[in-house]
């Protein structure tokens, strides 16, 4: 118990020093081709089916808005959005903001928001930042976006298989889409 008290205390001051990235081991991102994202994905045992990608230099745009209402302007690599078939955000959850188990994914559906979400925010506004298409949702009731990046590693790896695996488990019509936010080079 004694050593709790330090530990805690160590932790905050430590999620104070330094951004959330750099916690989870979270690296810069690198240049890199559509085909060795994909190529990442196969590697790790990922499904590679409806992986789309980031607009050509929207993560720095990405990088000087705030993730949500009330939030510091910055970048949030591993991140999941679910939208109804109507298109309208009703979850959003960033590892920043604490344990995945908090949203209740595991045991509710729709998860629960860990703080207050935008409203206001559509798939239309996602559309903005997204290079690709989204593809038709064929009778889903709701879309899915997870964000992922290979320099992200083990843990947007995990974050992926995680949220994937929930989604499927339900009962629900689902379409999962996964957002690469690489800086991809489309030459």
């Amino acid at each position: 118990m004694k050593y709790l008290r330090f530990i805690l205390p160590s932790l905050v001051f430590s999620f104070l020093l330094y951004s959330c990235s750099t916690i989870l081991g979270i690296k810069s991102p690198q240049e890199i081709t559509k085909e060795k994202t994909l190529n990442y994905l196969v590697k790790h045992n990922i499904d590679t089916s409806n992986v789309i990608f980031l607009q050509t230099n929207y993560l720095d745009t990405l990088k000087k808005l705030p993730f949500k209402p009330y939030w510091e302007p910055g970048f949030r690599p591993i991140q999941c959005k679910i939208f109804t078939a109507n298109e309208k955000l009703i979850f959003q959850y960033s590892s920043c903001e604490g344990f995945l188990k908090q949203t209740s994914i595991y045991d509710i559906f729709p998860p629960n928001n860990i703080t207050p979400i935008d409203s206001t925010y559509t798939l239309d506004d996602e559309r903005i930042i997204i290079k690709d298409s989204i593809p038709k949702m064929n009778n889903a009731d709701y879309i899915a976006i997870i964000y992922w990046a290979t320099y992200t590693g083990i843990p947007g790896r995990k974050f992926i298989n995680k949220i994937e695996q929930t989604l499927n488990n339900r009962n629900e019509n689902i379409l999962i889409l996964k957002l690469n936010t690489d800086f991809i080079d489309y030459k």
